[in-house]
């Protein structure tokens, strides 16, 4: 049976501009990276859902990790901030594990490859966090309430230049899903089945217009797959 993991893109809409780099937003950087690893975790055989279908929509954090029932892992995408301002002396990459330490070893090791493949000049460390003998984190609160291992995953932070753009690279963002869903794949001893040297095209539609096209196509690549647009 295949390993079910649920990711979440940590907020939605414009959430969270950085202040060192104006056309960032958490939100949507979260959104491409979680579709560029769900891509990814694809290609060995994991079984992946995702805890919202539109980037513009809403769902309380509670729900959203209660959504991981039936799920071997949740993972929940983030980048984080000092303060509102720009403050260059914090480049650590964190993992909030749930308070059982269940997801110890698996946040530590996303942790290192996040420092790793980011280049920060701090290491990447593990934490967690309580309220009232429970988990602080609502995503984290809901996942533990349906038995399902969670983990944060903050990448870096959006206060601190380099690694803010560094983030806003698309290219960036697609080593930092090869890299974790590499250390997901080895975690849970999964290996990449092995090609056959065949190759199956899926043809998404054809458009009368030039521009819905190339809409399509911005979406296809935006999710983590490659395309190319053909004239007939």
């Amino acid at each position: 049976m295949a390993i079910k993991v649920c990711l979440d893109a940590g907020h939605y809409g414009k959430y969270n501009q950085s202040p060192a780099v104006k056309t960032y937003y958490e939100s949507e950087m979260t959104w491409k990276l979680t579709n560029l690893l769900k891509a990814e975790l694809l290609t060995y055989g994991f079984e992946v859902v995702l805890t919202r279908s539109v980037q513009t929509k809403d769902l309380a954090v509670y729900e959203r990790g209660k959504l991981s029932k039936g799920c071997n892992l949740f993972l929940s995408i983030h980048s984080n901030a000092v303060g509102s301002g720009v403050y260059e002396n914090t480049d650590y990459p964190a993992v909030a594990v749930q308070l059982d330490g269940k997801g110890n070893k698996l946040g530590q090791q996303l942790a290192d490859i996040i420092h790793k493949t980011m280049g920060t000049k701090q290491k990447g460390k593990i934490f967690t966090k309580e309220w009232n003998g429970d988990e602080y984190y609502g995503v984290l609160r809901g996942a533990a309430h349906v038995g399902t291992m969670g983990l944060i995953l903050e990448h870096s932070f959006h206060t601190n230049t380099a690694a803010t753009k560094w983030l806003s690279s698309d290219a960036n963002l697609k080593k930092m899903a090869v890299a974790e869903a590499q250390v997901i794949a080895d975690y849970y001893g999964v290996k990449k089945p092995a090609t056959t040297g065949k190759l199956y095209r899926v043809q998404v539609g054809a458009y009368s217009v030039k521009a819905n096209a190339d809409a399509m196509l911005n979406k296809l690549k935006a999710a983590g797959f490659d395309g190319y647009i053909t004239y007939t």
